[in-house]
C-alpha cells in the first residue's frame, strides 16, 4: 500500500495552526509529505459564497480579509514554515497566488491572466528562498489550457492539478506539456462526509478502504491544513497508524516519479467532472491521446 500525501494551504489559520500540528504528526509517525503553500494574499471576503460554505475551517474572521481587511501576504507569512517544511525533510511547492482567486477564476480565465497570475508565484516564491523547479497544485483542482501551456520543466518538475488514476502528461484543448500531472485519487473527507452513515468517527474506515483498492502508483490523498491539520487531527492519525500498520509507505508526491517511466508516460486529455460528494466541478484525467 503506497499513499502520497499532498497537503493544501488555503487559509492564514491553515497556516499559522495546521500546518505546525501536521509536521508535528508526521514526524511523530516518521512520514515525509507533499506541502503545497499559496503564494499571495488570503483575501477570502473577495469570495463570500465560497468563504461563507468553509468558514468553519477558515474562521469567521476569513469573512473579512481582503475587503473590511488587508488580505495579509501568505507567502511572506509563511516563509519560516516554508523553510521548517524542507528542513524537516518534506516536499514544498506552489499553491496558485491567492487560493480563493484561483479557485474561482482560473478554470475560466483568459491567457492574459492567467500568464500574469503565473509569473507572479513563481517570482513570489522564489522571494522566499525556494528554488525552481518546483511542485504546482491548484485549488479545488482547477486548471485551463493556458496553465498547461506555461508549464515546463525548468520551472515545474511536476503538477498535481486533476482528479485521475494514475500520472500523465496533461492535454487541454491542444495543448500540451511534459511536466508530469500527478493527480488525487482518494475522495476528501469532506466529500466522504456528505455520503450516508459516514461520519467524523468513522471517516478514516471509508477511506482505509478505498485506498486498498489497487493503483499502478498508489494512491494521492489531499489533506488540508485547515481540516485534518486542525479539528480532523485525530483522524489524520488514525489513517497513518492504518496505513503504516500494513507495511504500506507514506510519502511525498516527488517519490512517486521515481518509481515511474517518464519516457512511457502516458497522456491524457483533461476533462471535467464533479466527484460524489463534492460541491465544484474540477479538472479531471480523461481519455488517453497519442502522446
Amino acid at each position: 500500500m503506497r499513499i502520497a500525501l499532498r497537503i493544501e494551504v488555503n487559509s492564514l489559520r491553515g497556516l499559522r495552526e495546521g500546518v505546525p500540528s501536521l509536521m508535528r504528526l508526521f514526524n511523530k509517525f516518521q512520514v515525509r509529505a507533499s506541502f503545497f503553500f499559496p503564494m499571495g494574499p488570503d483575501d477570502a471576503g473577495r469570495w463570500p459564497l465560497q468563504t461563507w460554505r468553509r468558514r468553519r475551517a477558515y474562521g469567521a474572521v476569513s469573512l473579512l480579509r481582503g475587503t473590511v481587511m488587508r488580505g495579509p501576504d501568505l507567502a511572506e507569512a509563511g516563509r519560516d514554515l516554508i523553510a521548517a517544511a524542507v528542513a524537516n525533510g518534506h516536499e514544498v511547492g506552489m499553491f496558485g497566488v491567492s487560493p480563493h482567486a484561483w479557485r474561482a477564476r482560473l478554470a475560466h480565465a483568459d491567457e492574459t491572466w492567467t500568464r500574469t497570475q503565473y509569473r507572479r508565484m513563481l517570482e513570489a516564491f522564489q522571494a522566499t528562498g525556494s528554488a525552481l523547479p518546483a511542485p504546482l497544485a491548484t485549488p479545488g483542482w482547477q486548471s485551463n489550457p493556458y496553465l498547461v501551456d506555461q508549464l515546463t520543466l525548468e520551472r515545474v518538475n511536476f503538477s498535481s492539478c486533476t482528479r485521475g488514476r494514475y500520472p500523465f502528461l496533461p492535454v487541454s484543448q491542444g495543448r500540451r506539456t511534459r511536466v508530469p500531472e500527478i493527480p488525487t485519487t482518494l475522495p476528501t473527507v469532506d466529500e466522504l462526509l456528505r455520503s450516508d452513515g459516514v461520519s467524523e468517527d468513522n471517516a478514516h474506515e471509508f477511506l482505509y478502504a478505498e485506498s486498498r483498492r489497487v493503483l499502478p502508483a498508489g494512491h494521492v490523498y489531499t489533506l488540508r491544513a485547515e481540516r485534518e491539520g486542525l479539528e480532523l487531527l485525530p483522524l489524520m492519525e488514525k489513517l497513518l497508524v492504518m496505513w503504516k500498520g500494513q507495511a504500506g509507505s507514506v510519502r511525498a508526491l516527488g517519490d512517486v516519479l521515481r518509481e515511474i517511466n517518464l519516457d512511457t508516460l502516458p497522456a491524457h486529455r483533461v476533462g471535467w467532472g464533479t466527484p460524489e460528494g463534492a460541491d465544484e466541478a474540477m479538472a479531471m484525467q480523461s481519455i488517453q491521446v497519442p502522446a
